[in-house]
């Protein structure tokens, strides 16, 4: 939670899955107002009063309540949700925009993600969320197209990466030119991989990746590399030792971002978390 009044959504999942399930009284107030927020069809909003059709934080939301029990109806519809959600380019009439007259990013919009926000298009992070959150189902339970999203979100995912290696925040292609990854979006596109290591991409990402987190100073960064290097069994213990002595240098205001260094300090338990 916040330190306002105001619920909002991907501080308050982060935390969560920071504490742990074990610190059950410590869980018990925001994972109430978490399902509190979620709105009658099934979509979490990104804070209360926010656009009431949902938003790419449904999917953080789901992996926040994975080990609680009784609140497997709200992840059920949280689930129905976030399968008929998906980027605009997965219509019709957009898909043959994006073939035909619109040619100024390059990308397949047969391969098809998850939005920010519902009706445009999809983006690699809220992609790889949804990836993980789906990863998550040990049953069909009445979800029978989660397998098949999962196949297309990967495959948008594969088709987006950087020439290089690693993501951007959309497409590694824009007007004819490479963009440059970033090392947060890469870290959380790798940890939605971690199954399809035999992809060229992946290697050729986690490449970049570790030889890119030595440079990183700001812990939201290098947090996400932590994570997405160890899930890939790279010796990280270095980066975590930089990231303890950096933020106990400094004071961090933002919630999210001190709960995913949190995350990172304790990567073995997170990783069961989020990557498996």
């Amino acid at each position: 939670m916040t330190l306002s009044s105001q619920t909002v959504l991907e501080p308050t999942a982060y935390s969560m899955m920071a504490l742990g399930s074990d610190l059950w009284d410590e869980h018990t107030r925001p994972r109430r107002s978490l399902v509190r927020c979620q709105t009658p069809n099934g979509r979490w909003p990104a804070f209360i009063g926010d656009d009431e059709e949902g938003s790419w934080a449904t999917a953080l939301a789901l992996i926040a309540l994975r080990n609680y029990s009784e609140n497997v109806p709200a992840q059920l519809k949280g689930f129905r949700w976030l399968l008929r959600s998906a980027g605009k380019e997965s219509s019709l009439l957009w898909r043959w925009k994006f073939q035909t007259a619109d040619r100024h990013a390059r990308f397949d919009p047969n391969k098809f993600g998850w939005p920010w926000q519902p009706r445009t298009n999809s983006w690699v992070v809220p992609t790889a969320f949804a990836i993980l959150a789906l990863n998550q189902l040990s049953c069909t339970c009445d979800l029978e197209d989660s397998e098949q999203r999962i196949r297309r979100g990967i495959e948008m995912l594969l088709d987006r990466v950087c020439p290089g290696g690693g993501w951007n925040a959309g497409n590694g292609v824009v007007y004819g030119g490479a963009l440059a990854p970033h090392p947060d979006d890469t870290a959380i596109a790798l940890l939605a991989l971690k199954n399809h290591s035999d992809e060229p991409v992946v290697p050729k990402s986690l490449e970049w990746l570790e030889g890119t987190a030595t440079t990183l100073s700001a812990p939201w960064s290098l947090a996400w590399a932590v994570l997405a290097l160890a899930a890939y069994s790279r010796n990280v213990r270095p980066l975590v030792g930089f990231l303890a002595d950096l933020v106990g240098h400094i004071d961090i205001q933002d919630t999210a971002t001190l709960a995913v260094v949190a995350l990172a300090l304790d990567f073995e338990r997170s990783l069961i978390l989020l990557a498996s």
